[in-house]
């Protein structure tokens, strides 16, 4: 029942949610620095 295609697509799904995980956590750590060097 599982054909490549299938798997290769499950493959996938796992990089792009591993892809916008990394690029989520770079923006929170951007804003925390931009807002950490922000005088209060």
């Amino acid at each position: 029942m599982s054909d490549p295609l299938n798997s290769e697509r499950d493959e996938d799904g796992v990089v792009d949610a591993i892809a916008v995980t990394a690029v989520i956590a770079i923006a929170v750590f951007a804003m925390y620095l931009w807002l950490s060097g922000m005088p209060s």
